[in-house]
C-alpha cells in the first residue's frame, strides 16, 4: 500500500495510519472498500488443538475470528468492510474466506464468461501454488 491509495480510503491526519489490512479493494459490497486480512495458522497450536479432532477448519475459522476482533473497530471507523482470509498451513481455508473467494469467482465468471466452478477453481489453484 502507499500513502496516495490509503489516503483516498478514508485516512486523515487525525486517523492512526495503522493499516488494518493487507489488501484493500476500493469497491467492494454496496460499494465499500474491504480490507482483506490474510493470515496463515497452524493446526497444530497447543490453544486449538483439542478443538481439531472434533472440527475441521478449527484454527483457520478461529483465526478468522481474532483477525475480526484486531482489525474489525478500525475497518467500522474508516467505513470499510472488514474480510479476514486465513488458511491453515494444511491448506484449509476459513468460511470467511469460502465466501470471499466464491463471490470473487461469482463475479469473475460473469465478466469472463467461464462456469463459476471452474473460476473457483482457478482462484483456489492458484492461491494454494503461491502458499507453497
Amino acid at each position: 500500500l502507499s500513502a496516495s491509495v490509503e489516503k483516498g480510503h478514508g485516512l486523515t491526519r487525525d486517523h492512526n495510519h495503522t493499516i488494518p489490512a493487507d489488501v484493500i479493494i476500493a469497491v467492494w459490497d454496496k460499494g465499500k472498500p474491504a480490507a482483506f486480512n490474510v493470515t496463515l495458522t497452524s493446526p497444530l497450536c497447543l490453544a486449538i488443538l483439542r478443538e481439531l479432532c472434533l472440527i475441521a477448519g478449527a484454527a483457520s475459522d478461529a483465526a478468522e475470528t481474532l483477525k475480526l476482533l484486531s482489525n474489525g473497530p478500525k475497518c467500522q471507523e474508516l467505513g470499510w468492510s472488514c474480510i479476514p482470509l486465513a488458511v491453515e498451513t494444511f491448506s484449509n481455508w476459513g468460511k470467511e474466506a469460502h465466501l470471499t473467494f466464491s463471490r470473487l469467482a461469482s463475479h469473475l465468471a460473469i465478466s469472463m464468461f467461464f462456469p463459476k466452478t471452474s473460476t473457483l477453481a482457478e482462484i483456489y489453484g492458484r492461491l494454494n501454488i503461491t502458499l507453497v
